[in-house]
């Protein structure tokens, strides 16, 4: 790929290559990850000719060649006119946003439910492939914590993830430590809340994903502010902060809705102590906790912390205490 790379620098020399506007100023022209290759130029003939002149010697070279049945090329700005002239001299696949590219979608414009539908059915077909006959209450509650909450947490440090989404996650993994299936289901012995409160607080620390999602864009604008050797960042600093505080600056109007959001997490970290954003290495777990606050402590929480029982019995033995507080409360 080395040499892919050069025939592709080549390009800044070549008067009839023009860039896309939003790369000139970094030289920009394309993107690489293993066999994925994202090529950028302006949307005219001569420009994409170039890019294709390009990629043929490198083809020419190694023997590698693009497989076009999987190659799309995605046309904006200009008039159909010109846009049809490209796909039909080049024999490609037009292609619309958002794509997905590493896993996720790629779109300047808001996140909607249905483009988020592969995550969602990713999990349910977790749950769906394991066998809940076999698994206690507690066992359940570990895959939830260790595999599922882990299969979202890839999609919440790129996106503002929707609120239905969210609440779509926390209903199939609801429906699984009660019922042990997935679909829908209104059993629940414990609100899902308190089951996410913190073990001396009489939850289980089960991962709030709302809090979650905005503690993981916290760390993305704390990469702006300091990792100033990566590409996006870069690219988001040349045409957007041009040297400005990133947690002072206004959000720029022109942006796209990823790239608001992520200025927007400023004011996530002004509501919390502002020296976790001012540390050299950035904890999205220690944001997490300073969102989330500190709750009261249960008198009964040494049953459950670091109690060497087996995970079944501290299940039944924390349901029994909550129920025990809810006789409680009510004759109070």
């Amino acid at each position: 790929m080395e040499y892919l790379n050069r025939c592709l620098l080549q390009l800044r020399k070549n008067a009839a290559f023009r860039f896309h506007p939003r790369c000139k100023r970094l030289n920009l022209i394309h993107v690489c990850f293993a066999d994925d290759l994202l090529l950028f130029s302006r949307c005219d003939v001569d420009s994409v000719s170039q890019l294709f002149e390009a990629f043929s010697l490198f083809s020419a070279a190694s023997g590698l060649k693009a497989n076009q049945a999987k190659s799309s090329i995605y046309l904006g700005g200009v008039s159909m006119s010109v846009q049809d002239a490209i796909v039909t001299k080049f024999n490609l696949i037009k292609g619309e946003l958002p794509f997905r590219y590493l896993g996720v979608p790629l779109s300047s414009k808001k996140l909607f439910v249905i483009q988020c539908q592969p995550l969602v059915k990713k999990i349910i077909c977790r749950i769906e492939n394991w066998s809940p006959k076999l698994l206690s209450y507690a066992g359940r509650l570990q895959l939830i914590k260790s595999v599922l909450f882990g299969v979202q947490t890839y999609w919440s440090r790129v996106f503002v993830l929707p609120q239905k989404v969210l609440k779509l996650i926390q209903t199939a993994c609801r429906v699984f430590l009660w019922t042990g299936k997935s679909g829908t289901s209104k059993r629940a012995l414990i609100a899902w809340e308190r089951i996410c409160l913190p073990k001396t607080a009489g939850g289980w620390n089960v991962i709030d994903l709302k809090v979650w999602n905005q503690a993981a864009i916290c760390k993305l604008l704390w990469n702006l502010a300091n990792k100033k050797d990566v590409l996006w960042v870069k690219w988001v600093h040349e045409y957007y902060t041009k040297g400005r505080n990133v947690l002072l600056m206004d959000v720029p109007a022109q942006a796209s809705w990823v790239i608001k959001k992520v200025f927007g997490a400023a004011k996530t970290i002004s509501s919390v102590n502002g020296r976790i954003f001012q540390q050299a290495n950035f904890s999205i777990k220690r944001m997490y906790n300073a969102l989330r606050g500190d709750f009261a402590k249960v008198g009964w929480r040494k049953l459950i912390c670091n109690n060497p029982a087996p995970p079944k019995c501290l299940f039944v033995t924390w349901l029994f205490m909550l129920d025990c507080q809810l006789v409680i409360g009510c004759l109070e």
